[in-house]
């Protein structure tokens, strides 16, 4: 009752409510430092608990004399100037003192103990502030009210930081905020009610309107330090989160190695475009690219190499597209592009046609040169779609369509592409079932001699018979194999089968199995190879592994290792389809071959075709100088049996000597010449 007393009676309401707002103004300003202060680190801590614990000590301290200044007394005061700043003092120690007490405690131990120092120094200043407050009257003071409001001050400021100490977020700070509030407010106006001034006799009321004034003076700079000061540090603060969060966002949203956007940033991209498509009618196109030729990039030149490609086809695509337009990277050697508020085909063909030009030209990488280039897929919003995934997959197959013709290509998508993609996939699936079930048969085109007739070797060749399909002709199985990771485990089986077939042949035959770049480069291949030669028992040198120039570019320091140790086992080498791809004189000085297989696209023009005929001479003879046994393969005529057998080629393969025979069939043409005629 005689706090209500006091503070309707004995104070200037308009002051008490000034001194209230002051308050709740300070209060939040030191409950957000407080926060901060709880959830720094230990490098910036004490930079925060100090601005903390200045702004709430001025705001505590400002909130007491402007409510001093509302208390009226008709006697004469004055104020005690080093009473006044040591209050000041007091009030921002004390809560420095609290809040390095209570960061690194449990939440109980930080309420107890850093909550109980803070409301100590609350207490502290206010009565070394009421100790200030001189009246030229008769001062008694009511221990209950004192008790009482130091008692309250504690337990609400244990209360506030219990609160801020399971709350390390530092969002929801209404409920600290009026905490804080509640304990100076209820410090001050309770102690206040402990004192009580009497006028003495013959001592007249005088206006106090000076000292009014100096006080209110000071009291006003330091509420300005504290509103200035505390809404500064939290707009700088606020402008760091906000730069920090900014960053963040840019990095979760791009690429980090091309500066492009990501993968969720086009698909949030993509998403908005749909959703403009459906309100606004803003049509717009979905390019998907994918590089052709980068990994032998990676293999050839080295990871850092490539990194380095993928930064500059970024820069080569932005220069393509137009400015409003986003490109993302979405995968390793994979791009898409939105084009906005565009429904121009010819002017979305022309970008295309410009990004495949810009994607073939040579690229410049550490003083060498490394060419690759690039298809597209292009998909139009809403002609073919209006839905994410749906335009997605219908870029997709335009891409896929393209890489199929060729690659280094654009095309748009058509509803056809549809059915040959589940045709693909229906392939794909019957592909599987048939590797798990090793539902494959193998044949064998046999060798021959050149000069005697005689089978001296035979080529295993992979068939697949399709329940649905029937024959399906390894040009087009094949590929698909390798692209599904089935090819390693195919070649194992081929592998395995033919050494046990010609295991049962005699003793003078030998078998060719062919070896995929992918097994080439598995380091477990010279175990399998041994493995199956201890299965079947075939004498090693009676299997020849027959691999391509091309499963040497860019694998040869691993291509050499396995070379070696499959040498080191007693397997034969051969080179096969010599002279289509990268042909080197190196890859012979190098790598232990045996045999070189001239490619049956120049035997087959034989002998007519003047350049065919050059390479096929200067193979035999290069072979010849080499100490290498020399293969022609594809002979369907008379004519091409004569000139490769004129040119000095050991051994002859082809339709002419005989098509692909199953196992019981070619052991019935063994150990007798074979009568050489047109098919």
């Amino acid at each position: 009752m005689r706090v209500l007393t006091c503070l309707a009676f004995e104070h200037d309401l308009s002051l008490v409510f000034l001194a209230i707002a002051m308050c709740l103004v300070g209060s939040y300003i030191s409950v957000t430092l407080f926060s901060r202060a709880l959830r720094a680190k230990p490098g910036s801590r004490m930079h925060w608990i100090f601005l903390a614990a200045v702004m709430a000590g001025a705001g505590t301290w400002a909130t007491h004399f402007i409510a001093m200044l509302g208390y009226e007394v008709a006697v004469p005061i004055r104020f005690d100037g080093t009473l006044t700043i040591v209050s000041f003092i007091i009030a921002v120690v004390g809560m420095a003192l609290g809040l390095a007490i209570a960061i690194p405690a449990s939440p109980r131990v930080a309420a107890i103990g850093g909550g109980g120092v803070i409301g100590l120094s609350i207490a502290a200043m206010h009565y070394t502030g009421m100790f200030a407050y001189r009246a030229e009257g008769l001062i008694e003071w009511l221990p209950g009210y004192v008790i009482a409001s130091i008692v309250l001050a504690c337990a609400i400021s244990m209360g506030l930081i219990h609160t801020l100490k399971t709350n390390r977020r530092g969002g929801k700070l209404l409920v600290p905020t009026a905490t804080l509030a509640s304990a100076i407010v209820m410090l001050h106006f309770v102690g206040m009610a402990a004192f009580v001034v009497t006028p003495m006799p013959g001592v007249d009321a005088v206006a106090n309107g000076e000292v009014w004034t100096s006080m209110a003076s000071a009291v006003a700079v330091v509420a300005l330090l504290v509103l200035g000061t505390g809404v500064s540090t939290h707009l700088v603060e606020q402008q760091t989160f906000t730069r920090s969060q900014d960053e963040l966002v840019h990095i979760a949203m791009h690429d980090a190695l091309t500066r492009l956007a990501n993968r969720h940033h086009f698909t949030e991209a993509l998403n908005k475009e749909c959703h403009r498509l459906v309100s606004e009618g803003a049509g717009f196109a979905l390019l998907m690219v994918d590089l052709d030729r980068f990994k032998p990039i990676n293999d050839t030149f080295g990871h850092p190499a490539g990194d380095e490609v993928l930064r500059k086809v970024a820069e080569r695509l932005r220069r393509a597209v137009r400015e409003d337009d986003l490109i993302a990277r979405i995968g390793g050697d994979e791009f898409a592009i939105i084009l906005r508020n565009i429904d121009d085909q010819q002017q979305v063909e022309g970008i295309a046609a410009r990004i495949v030009d810009v994607l073939r030209r040579p690229f410049l990488v550490k003083g060498a040169v490394a060419e690759m280039s690039g298809s597209v897929g292009i998909a139009f919003a809403p002609q073919h779609g209006d839905e994410v995934a749906e335009l997605v997959q219908h870029a997709d197959l335009a891409l896929y369509s393209a890489k199929d013709e060729g690659r280094e290509r654009y095309n748009l998508f058509h509803p056809d592409m549809m059915d040959k993609m589940k045709h693909r996939r229906s392939l794909e699936a019957d592909l599987r079932r048939a590797v798990t079930r090793e539902d494959f048969t193998i044949v064998y085109q046999p060798v021959v001699d050149a000069r005697s007739g005689r089978i001296v070797s035979a080529e295993a060749l992979l068939r697949w018979s399709c329940d649905e399909r029937g024959e399906v002709p390894p040009s087009l199985f094949i590929p698909i194999a390798e692209e599904l990771g089935l090819v390693s485990h195919i070649g194992s089986m081929v592998l395995r089968g033919a050494c046990m077939d010609a295991a049962s042949w005699d003793s003078e035959t030998s078998v060719a199995v062919n070896i995929s770049p992918v097994q080439l480069i598995d380091p477990r291949l010279p175990q399998i190879v041994q493995q199956a030669l201890d299965d079947s028992g075939l004498d090693p040198q009676r299997l020849e592994l027959e691999i391509t120039e091309t499963a040497l570019l860019g694998n040869d320091e691993v291509a050499f290792r396995t070379l070696t140790r499959l040498r080191e086992i007693g397997a034969h080498i051969s080179l096969d389809d010599f002279g289509t791809g990268y042909s080197s004189l190196s890859y012979l000085h190098r790598f232990p071959i045996d045999r070189i297989k001239i490619d049956k696209s120049f035997v087959q023009r034989l002998p007519h075709d003047s350049g065919s005929a050059s390479i096929v001479g200067a193979i035999a003879q290069l072979g010849s100088s080499f100490d290498l046994k020399i293969t022609a393969e594809g002979i369907e005529t008379e004519e091409q049996l004569r000139y490769v057998s004129e040119q000095g080629c050991h051994h002859l393969q082809g339709f002419l000597i005989s098509r692909p025979v199953r196992c019981h069939q070619l052991a019935d043409l063994l150990g007798s010449p074979l009568r050489l005629h047109a098919a």
